[in-house]
């Protein structure tokens, strides 16, 4: 109510900008257009009157009522304008007396067609049936804003007429009628133009928990961005946060194979030796500039690459098990929100069933045609239907918010529209067992690191070579120069051999680990397969046989019982059997895909 109260202030002016606009090209006179327009106060002060007489409040179909009620009042003073121009173009000059004739001659088809307009919806102003509620106000505001404007329209357009011909005769004797002026045209166009958008704006900026429920259509999708099942998990797999980091550490894991060449450290230094007591600078060995490169291991470089491959193998597994379970958990958070919208339109639909049903018990209690007790059964059932839509619609709000999380994006998406058959489609292909799977390569990879591991811990038992060069001056004389090669070797293996027996330990670890992931895989593929037949049979008889029955059983009580086939407790009862069949459906088929969603998981590692 709100939201539609706030879109009529938006509304209203764009229909009145237009009126003007429409009143302007037809008159070419802006001083006229403004004199008819005086016709909306005049016709809104009647419709004001009139609801308040009535004792009804302002609702939608009120304010679509006085959108009505403006354009018709309009019509009467264009009508008596136009004469009083014609009038003037046939020579009758003096203002009194072209007052006096165009309105004895238009006052018959002005009374006509306001007395039309009254006659055709006086019926809708005393209804009391079905969408008596809508139609009321709307005819109340026309009838009541049509009889001040047609009384006031004979009277305040004249003078008004009167005031603007004798006030143009002053200023040099020209008329108030002016040429169409582009400008002007061309202002109200861009008004009405930045009009529009604004009422879409105002729509696609409320939020999720914003959004409230109605019962003819789903407001939470105004301002959302329909998406698919395949373009959701696309988005999410571009997105997703956890998944460019394990993109991430595939490329730091390629940057860290650089390591692997180790050559040990650089030493450059200078030095002397043999150098006597005396002062004398010439005596003695000087080493004026050496090179010293220490443990360069050259026997561990294949084992250091082996190890790092293995883990960038296993950084891309761990790559394609996470985009296989953002797979999975983008299509189930797209199954339950469709399934939930799905069910939030079967409870917009009941709760219009039943608000009709109440109204009908209603008039049939106040006619007498049925007990009190009947009107409370009635009302109490249908305020229990609301307050379900409710609850169901907060669920469906709920469920868009867990899959916008997984989408990652600036734009609200909701699910789109789409035929169950599109997604109920039965896996037919199914393995006995699991052997190949991302889960179970990761672990596997696991196997391969620590085996890798293992073999370069082995390379600690190997010497490391070690080299050095210096340029010499011996007893002032250049020209000489030294060298070292040697190598080096631990002689104490007790940190070498507990590193070699822990990566042999953690190879085992790895292998035991890959084995109870296989097992649980495997028990795990083995249940989803029984809960996803459960669930396929489940949807299947809902589908094919309960969901036609329950629809028929549903329709056919209420035509029974407005045809008075049936009293309200076998109608109350019979609806409630159907409503409980229906919802289950829905319930049925969010466990099938969910399952299904579940089982796809352990099948798609043919894709990666």
């Amino acid at each position: 109510m709100q939201r539609a109260k706030d879109r009529l202030v938006i509304v209203v002016p764009i229909a009145l900008a237009l009126i003007f606009l429409l009143l302007y090209f037809a008159l070419g006179s802006l001083s006229q257009s403004i004199m008819i327009y005086m016709a909306v106060p005049l016709a809104a002060i009647g419709g004001i009157f009139a609801l308040a007489i009535r004792g009804m409040p302002f609702s939608i179909s009120a304010g679509v009522g006085f959108i009505v009620l403006f354009g018709v009042a309009v019509l009467n003073g264009l009508v008596l304008i136009s004469r009083l121009n014609s009038l003037k173009e046939e020579g009758v000059m003096d203002i009194q007396e072209r007052i006096l004739i165009g309105t004895q001659e238009r006052i018959r088809p002005i009374l006509l067609t306001a007395l039309a307009a009254i006659m055709g919806f006086f019926p809708m102003a005393l209804s009391h049936g079905a969408g008596a509620s809508v139609q009321r106000p709307l005819a109340t505001v026309v009838i009541g804003g049509l009889i001040t404007a047609t009384l006031l329209t004979l009277i305040v357009v004249p003078i008004l007429y009167s005031f603007v011909e004798k006030t143009g005769k002053n200023n040099n004797g020209k008329s108030g009628k002016v040429a169409i002026n582009p400008a002007l045209i061309a202002v109200l166009l861009g008004l009405i133009s930045m009009a529009i958008p604004a009422s879409a704006s105002a729509q696609t900026q409320d939020s999720l928990q914003q959004n409230a429920p109605r019962q003819d259509s789903l407001q939470v999708e105004q301002g959302f961005t329909p998406i698919s099942l395949q373009d959701a998990v696309e988005k999410a797999k571009a997105n997703y946060p956890k998944l460019k980091a394990a993109q991430l550490e595939i490329e730091n894991q390629q940057a860290l194979k650089k390591t692997a060449w180790d050559l040990g450290t650089t030493n450059i230094f200078t030095g002397g030796e043999e150098l006597p007591d005396s002062p004398n600078g010439d005596e003695g060995i000087y080493t004026t500039i050496g090179v010293q490169q220490q443990n360069i291991d050259v026997f561990s470089i294949g084992a250091k690459n082996r190890v790092q491959n293995e883990k960038i193998a296993l950084s891309e597994t761990a790559l394609d098990l996470t985009s296989l379970q953002v797979e999975r958990e983008v299509s189930k958070a797209w199954g339950d929100a469709y399934t939930s919208k799905r069910k939030y339109q079967l409870y917009v639909e009941l709760d219009s069933i039943f608000s009709d049903f109440e109204r009908a018990a209603r008039i049939r209690y106040e006619t007498e045609a049925s007990s009190k007790l009947e009107y409370l059964a009635a009302t109490n059932q249908a305020r229990q239907v609301s307050l379900q839509k409710m609850q169901v619609y907060r669920d469906y709000l709920g469920n868009l918010q867990k899959l916008n999380l997984w989408l990652v994006s600036d734009t609200l998406f909701t699910v789109a529209d789409a035929g169950v058959d599109e997604m109920d489609t039965p896996i037919l292909q199914r393995k006995d067992s699991i052997t190949s799977h991302p889960m179970l390569q990761y672990y596997e990879r696991q196997i391969e690191v620590a085996d890798a591991e293992r073999n370069l811990s082995n390379k600690a038992f190997f010497p490391k070579f070690n080299a050095q060069y210096g340029r010499q001056k011996i007893a002032g004389q250049n020209g000489f120069f030294n060298f070292q090669v040697g190598i080096s070797i631990p002689l104490f293996f007790g940190p070498e051999l507990g590193q070699a027996q822990s990566a042999k330990i953690q190879t085992q670890i790895a292998e035991q680990n890959f084995r109870e992931k296989q097992l649980q895989v495997n028990s795990k593929y083995k249940d989803l397969q029984q809960d996803y037949l459960k669930w396929l049979e489940s949807w299947q008889y809902y589908e094919q046989e309960a969901l036609p029955l329950a629809k028929e059983q549903r329709d056919g009580a209420v035509f029974a019982y407005k045809e008075g086939g049936i009293d309200y407790t076998t109608f109350l009862q019979t609806v409630r059997d159907a409503i409980g069949i229906q919802s289950k459906s829905w319930d049925a088929l969010n466990n099938y895909l969910r399952s299904k969603y579940e089982l796809e998981f352990f099948l798609n590692s043919a894709k990666q």
